[in-house]
């Protein structure tokens, strides 16, 4: 059976510093079994982490507590982030929501807050950075994990982490992240002027303006800036990298406005509040129904696992609770030996993932549907599946 020392007899390797990785090295940690992260970033602050997430009590804030780490997130959490606005092309306000509306209390916290917490509890020198992992080949009963640099690193046990271009999941399965057909162009308004309309939009939550397969998402951070993501369906650009800048900002307002030119003049005024460099990210998902292979010594968790797009909040949770149920099931009593603990968890997450995944289409489809916001409000009235 898998046990603390067991564990420690092998030498386990997380690929990825993101909220999923860096949480089941903290919860194996607080078990007493050492793992090691990899992770590409040079440091921890190389890179913005992206915007707020809403964390839930069944999944998120469930894995955290089970990481000893409630009291540090209710310290940079934001309750009042549950609050969401909606609105229609003219800035008409729609519905508005907030945490009476939910099953569930969702604080909010920034994605780099989150982060950092996560770093702080695990022991000093646990995350490899500037780590660039390339391949992960099976050698014998082992792994062996190549970096860019050159250099090798073997493993019995690797868990990836390392989001939706994973280099551990093609061990697994032949069924790659595909393009859900729909692109986000994210920018950001660090300090919001007096009179900021997007800053009325969002309030101290979010803003969702919802037109014809079109939408501006609203989000409001931690520090009081707002991230915009300007949502369109489109055509796959294979141009275009996720996360890569556009160089000229001022040519990307200007493309927008044309493509939300139906849309009100003080509504397409939200562009020219954006100060920083758009940045292109276009959505993945996987099969809500996932085929995997036989594999010994090696999963995936997190976006790596189940990458879809953000329309539910579930995609951190979700790594989350992976976290939680992996580290369980590796120091469960239950099971004989690390694969068959593997085993029960892949069991449960994938068939747990099937109803979510479902689930983040259809909320797509609601929010960026060719009816414009009707099919929100028929939602919200009752009158559809949603």
């Amino acid at each position: 059976m898998p046990t603390a020392q067991a564990l420690n007899q092998l030498e386990i390797v997380i690929l990825g510093a993101g909220p999923a990785g860096l949480a089941v090295a903290r919860l194996l940690h607080v078990r007493g079994v050492r793992t090691r992260v990899l992770e590409r970033d040079a440091d921890r602050l190389a890179r913005t982490q992206g915007g707020s997430l809403d964390l839930g009590e069944d999944n998120g804030l469930r894995a955290l507590a089970a990481a000893g780490l409630t009291d540090e997130f209710d310290k940079a959490a934001r309750p009042q982030g549950q609050h969401t606005n909606y609105f229609d092309i003219e800035g008409t306000l729609l519905l508005s929501t907030d945490e009476s509306d939910e099953d569930e209390a969702r604080p909010e916290i920034d994605r780099l807050e989150l982060r950092s917490l996560l770093l702080d509890s695990l022991p000093s020198g646990t995350v490899d950075w500037g780590a660039n992992v390339t391949s992960v080949e099976k050698t014998g009963e082992r792994w062996r994990i190549v970096l860019e640099s050159g250099d090798t690193i073997g493993a019995d046990l690797v868990i990836g982490a390392d989001g939706v271009n994973s280099r551990a999941r093609p061990a697994i399965t032949d069924e790659a992240p595909a393009y859900t057909g729909v692109a986000f162009i994210a920018g950001e308004i660090t300090r919001p002027l007096p009179g900021s309309y997007a800053a009325e939009v969002v309030g101290e939550g979010s803003g969702l303006v919802l037109g014809y397969d079109k939408a501006f998402l609203c989000q409001r951070n931690g520090d009081g800036s707002i991230r915009v993501y300007f949502a369109h369906r489109r055509t796959e650009d294979p141009n275009r990298t996720a996360g890569a800048a556009f160089k000229d900002p001022g040519f990307i307002r200007g493309e927008l406005d044309r493509e939300f030119q139906q849309w009100s003049p003080r509504m397409r005024g939200i562009l020219d509040e954006v100060e920083t460099t758009f940045i292109w990210w276009p959505l993945y998902t996987v099969p809500a129904r996932q085929r995997w292979r036989q594999h010994t010594g090696l999963t995936l968790i997190g976006d790596a696992a189940h990458v879809m797009p953000p329309f539910t909040g579930q995609g951190v949770n979700m790594g989350l609770l992976d976290a939680l149920e992996l580290a369980t099931a590796l120091t469960s009593a239950e099971h004989v030996d690390v694969d068959a603990a593997i085993s029960a968890y892949e069991g449960s997450m994938l068939a747990r993932m099937e109803e979510a995944i479902t689930a983040t289409k259809a909320a797509q489809d609601i929010l960026l549907s060719p009816e414009g916001p009707g099919a929100l409000l028929a939602m919200a009235s009752g009158g559809g599946d949603g």
